[in-house]
């Protein structure tokens, strides 16, 4: 079943993406505070913050938005950064800038009648998927007619070819390619309602 996301498991969520999504480079303190900053903006002001528990252990979150919700995370992101060093100012300006662009990227696809997946991950193989079955059946019942959603390389983009997503847009984003590799991002559409055949 559903639940309404618990921010107090918030830390589980980081120590899951943590060295996925981070600058290897960076210390470990703000490697952790760079990785809940992903997590935060990716989750608006609305009902669509999910997570599923199993002996009230964390097991997967699904995040997602309509066009026109708000971040709520803009608290939180301000008292965080006045207290980071100008150097790591400058890399959370870096990350924000380039969320903020792929979710302008991915609203202008949509309807109002579409859905956005912000965010899911699961912490243990297997929960992701019942997470968005979970979601996605939620956002059918709301009359939702597609859910949209962005990745970029750092993520398994073949998962949702095989799992019924189409590919809208992909691009490449400089700030993060290096002479060697280009850092791809795609944009994915599934449909939620199906027309009625006659």
């Amino acid at each position: 079943m559903l639940e309404q996301f618990d921010f107090n498991k918030i830390s589980s969520l980081v120590d899951r993406v943590e060295d996925m999504w981070t600058p290897p480079e960076a210390e470990e303190s703000f490697r952790r505070i760079y990785a809940e900053a992903i997590i935060r903006c990716d989750m608006h002001f609305n009902n669509m913050q999910f997570q599923l528990t199993e002996n009230n252990e964390l097991m997967a979150i699904a995040c997602a938005s309509r066009k026109g919700d708000e971040i709520s995370a803009e608290e939180w992101w301000n008292g965080t950064y006045k207290n980071l060093s100008p150097q790591q100012q400058s890399s959370f300006n870096l990350c924000r800038d380039y969320l903020s662009m792929m979710d302008k990227k991915v609203y202008k696809f949509m309807k109002d009648d579409d859905v956005k997946l912000d965010l899911f991950i699961s912490t243990k193989k297997g929960w992701g998927k019942k997470i968005l079955d979970e979601a996605i059946l939620y956002f059918k019942q709301l009359g939702f007619k597609n859910l949209f959603l962005w990745t970029d390389c750092e993520c398994n983009v073949d998962w949702y070819f095989s799992h019924g997503y189409e590919l809208i847009d992909e691009d490449v984003y400089e700030p993060f390619s290096t002479e060697s590799e280009e850092y791809k991002m795609f944009i994915f559409k599934k449909k939620l309602t199906q027309p009625f055949s006659s």
